[in-house]
């Protein structure tokens, strides 16, 4: 009897504490939840495009080899949340500059770049022809709306 008091009482703490958490977790603000609050600024954003394009560029390189086409295809893929954070630091940190607009632009083009690049990996991991080569092209022109937006800021 003392045995299922106990576990009872321990049952009703863990309930009591574990719903007092999810009461504290719903009164706190979620006003940024999925609005894309990256906080960093341009240089920042910058800073992390060129890692990830490095990255990718290595990637492309190993998945060139059958033997290594696994092991860049994983390193591409590990780029792209970084990638796109990168982009998205760079729109924010460009609010009241006053290439404002060409910079979103070129984040635009950037982001396209970004999906020929993953295409051309699907294409590759399929075995389709032409898959290396839209890889590449994808990662020029994600470099090129880089280096826009750096001549653009003075970096």
């Amino acid at each position: 009897m003392k045995k299922i008091l106990n576990i009872s009482i321990l049952v009703a703490f863990i309930i009591a504490m574990s719903t007092v958490a999810f009461a504290m977790d719903m009164n706190m603000d979620h006003s940024n939840h999925g609005k894309g609050g990256m906080k960093g600024s341009m240089h920042d954003g910058v800073t992390m495009m060129e890692k990830g394009i490095a990255q990718m560029k290595h990637g492309a390189k190993l998945m060139n080899d059958p033997a290594t086409m696994n092991d860049g295809m994983g390193m591409m893929n590990k780029e792209m949340m970084p990638m796109h954070n990168g982009m998205k630091m760079i729109e924010t940190g460009a609010e009241g500059d006053p290439h404002q607009s060409m910079i979103k632009n070129s984040m635009g083009n950037a982001n396209k770049g970004m999906m020929e690049m993953m295409k051309g990996m699907g294409m590759m991991k399929k075995g389709t022809d032409g898959g290396m080569q839209m890889m590449n092209d994808g990662l020029q022109k994600m470099e090129k709306s880089l280096e826009e937006v750096k001549a653009m800021s003075g970096m």
